[in-house]
């Protein structure tokens, strides 16, 4: 804000000077494609990424589901006497005893339970199902309740909470110009301290950008140096590696991968050539198809990809990796800032001005079970033939 003096003239001590200048909001007059994260506006007008304050260099969140009594089964069954049934890894939890449990045709219920092991022991063939001699490998196991007598009381199942941390990250740039350039009129460039300015904040925020897609988070405590960890480090659950192109069948697949763990992503990120397929106007795979009456316009980019399971909005970011995009939520993945971006004047040395931009900030991914990515991507591969849809 300007400060009005009266009179002809104002001396230097009228003047403001030292003063931290806080830069964050400046962030968003960066054009989306240079921060499709930090800066980046969903087609709903909200922010693509969330962002709250933090007072720590390391921060926590706590990750708790209610276990769906359903699950596989990891090791065949052989006969109609065997008791003891191998679920796959972390699905023992998902039962309690006293549930009745459907395998096939067949249901049985389970009297006991090794977490460690992920192991059932059960009564067969009950509720009045008959005992199977095979149960294959993968059978899906299907939690139909409590069956207990009347005046019995059930167990609990019991989850643990995941807790999850992550540090805050010093991201810094020195600016330095001499007066003799601040003052060479060039053609173009009006004033090049502020056009300075603007490439060390640019700069600044792309290291940013970078890390809240493939930070690493560390803390070296001789050294104390952090750094944090990003979307590709904690999705680590629901990981495609083999699909060649994003298509409608593929991030379906995805969708309900993560609706079976209880939730969904709303955002898709990735380089604008990833999305090639989603458009193609050949295959059952395009999202919208649209008819050229005019030939100077062309076909519209998709914007969003509209599922049994919500619609998906299109991010197009050219920091991802040409083999990469991740499906993440706006509501779990929040830019936490321990110190805004800002601009301080440092000492004068000679004829030369120099700043210091600094800021501190680190990235929580919140929920990774209802998140997802792609690493196997390949935009030279052959676009997709018709597909059936999941």
């Amino acid at each position: 804000m300007a400060i009005l003096k009266a009179g002809p003239a104002f001396y230097s001590y009228d003047l403001q000077v030292e003063t931290k200048i806080n830069i964050d909001d400046l962030i968003y007059i960066i054009t989306p494609d240079d921060l499709p994260l930090l800066s980046g506006i969903g087609s709903d007008g909200l922010g693509v990424i969330g962002k709250a304050p933090v007072d720590q260099t390391e921060f926590f969140w706590l990750e708790e589901d209610v276990p769906l009594p359903r699950g596989t089964l990891l090791t065949a069954i052989a006969s109609n006497a065997t008791t003891s049934f191998v679920l796959s890894t972390g699905h023992g939890v998902r039962f309690a005893v006293g549930d009745a449990v459907r395998f096939s045709s067949e249901i049985v219920l389970v009297t006991a339970i090794n977490t460690s092991t992920d192991t059932l022991t059960v009564t067969r063939g009950a509720l009045g199902t008959t005992a199977l001699a095979t149960i294959a490998t993968l059978t899906e196991a299907i939690g139909v309740g409590t069956v207990l007598a009347e005046g019995s009381i059930g167990s609990a199942n019991f989850q643990g909470r995941d807790k999850y941390s992550n540090y805050t990250q010093i991201f810094s740039k020195k600016l330095t110009v001499s007066r003799t350039e601040q003052g060479i009129k060039k053609y173009g460039v009006p004033n090049e301290l502020n056009k300075q300015m603007k490439n060390a904040m640019l700069h600044c925020n792309v290291g940013i950008e970078q890390s809240a897609l493939y930070g690493i988070k560390f803390q070296d405590s001789a050294t104390r140096i952090r750094s944090t960890g990003g979307m590709n480090a904690y999705i680590t659950t629901n990981v495609n590696t083999s699909s060649p192109w994003l298509t409608v069948k593929t991030i379906e697949a995805q969708q309900q991968a993560c609706y079976d763990k209880g939730g969904a992503f709303d955002y898709i990120t990735a380089r604008p050539a990833a999305f090639q397929a989603l458009n193609n106007t050949t295959g059952n795979e395009r999202v919208q198809t649209v008819t050229v009456d005019d030939l100077r316009r062309g076909r519209r980019r998709a914007q969003v990809v509209t599922t049994e399971f919500g619609e998906v909005q299109l991010v197009r970011n050219r920091y991802v990796r040409k083999t990469d995009a991740f499906c993440y939520s706006r509501d779990n993945v929040t830019q936490r800032v321990f110190q805004p971006l800002v601009v301080e004047k440092l000492a004068k040395t000679d004829d030369t001005d120099s700043y210091m931009m600094v800021g501190e900030c680190g990235f929580q991914v919140k929920g990774q079970d209802h998140m997802a990515k792609f690493t196997g991507l390949d935009l030279a591969a052959v676009f997709p033939a018709t597909e059936t849809l999941v």
